[in-house]
């Protein structure tokens, strides 16, 4: 229970830190807003004529453009920052010997992150949204349910990757170009920007054999109503595996990180 409360307060810190860094906060709104907007009319103008494209209505894409866009806001993953940042200043060293999960740390940094990212970026976006494409409505109050549980489940996985992915900066000088090219890679390969359903079907059934659509299309689709009820189940069924299969290759990949660090000094 102590250990409980001391994750409460370290993302009640980080909440109180992004309070205070208003310029970031407002600026990253805009232009996920403007992103937001442009891929709206973008997909009204790809449907013009047509009602329906890959079991998807216009609206039904316009629906997925703005959760995906209230999705990517909640979607901030510091855990690779702060790792870097850690093993530039040789603070990790001492990080790691501390009684608390360095990593847990990190996660609880995230979440509250995520808790100030609802109220100061995806509501003002789900408003936008309203106004310009209409209500974006679930399915239905089942999809709805599932599409909850199915983000949880790709925001982890989302995390997983990433914070495995920064375990390089154990072994590289920087990062910096490496963040910035698997960041767009991630968004491209998961749908967040253009369902792969639009992608060649080659390229889709190779992307379904990688984690990546699971983080955004596969809950974003189970909003729309794309799946039905017992698709929707077998796509969470895939989403924990995925989420056991990566928090595994993280727990390996920081071990041997940690001992790399603790024996060498840093």
């Amino acid at each position: 229970m102590s250990r409980i409360k001391t994750y409460l307060y370290i993302a009640r810190l980080r909440m109180q830190t992004m309070l205070a860094y208003r310029f970031e906060v407002w600026s990253y709104l805009v232009l996920q807003i403007l992103m937001m907007i442009a891929i709206g009319y973008f997909w009204r103008a790809v449907y013009a004529g047509v009602d329906i494209s890959h079991d998807v209505s216009v609206q039904g894409m316009t629906t997925y453009t703005v959760i995906s866009a209230l999705v990517s806001s909640l979607s901030y993953m510091g855990v690779e920052d702060r790792i870097t940042e850690a093993v530039k200043s040789g603070s990790i060293a001492t990080d790691m010997i501390k009684p608390i999960n360095l990593f847990s740390l990190y996660l609880a940094e995230d979440m509250g992150s995520l808790v100030i990212s609802l109220f100061r970026s995806a509501l003002p976006i789900l408003a936008v949204g309203t106004l310009l494409f209409g209500l974006p409505v679930p399915a239905s109050g089942g999809h709805f349910g599932l599409f909850l549980l199915s983000f949880a489940l790709g925001y982890g996985i989302n995390w997983a990757f990433s914070a495995t992915f920064a375990m390089l900066a154990f072994s590289a000088i920087s990062l910096g170009p490496a963040f910035s090219v698997k960041y767009h890679f991630v968004n491209l390969l998961s749908g967040a920007i253009i369902p792969i359903w639009f992608f060649p079907h080659w390229l889709q059934v190779t992307l379904q054999w990688l984690p990546f659509v699971h983080i955004f299309q596969t809950p974003l689709s189970i909003y729309i109503g794309k799946y039905d009820m017992g698709t929707c189940l077998e796509m969470v069924g895939i989403q924990t595996l995925w989420l056991l299969a990566l928090g595994v290759l993280f727990y390996y990949a920081q071990r041997r990180a940690t001992r790399r660090v603790l024996v060498q000094g840093g």
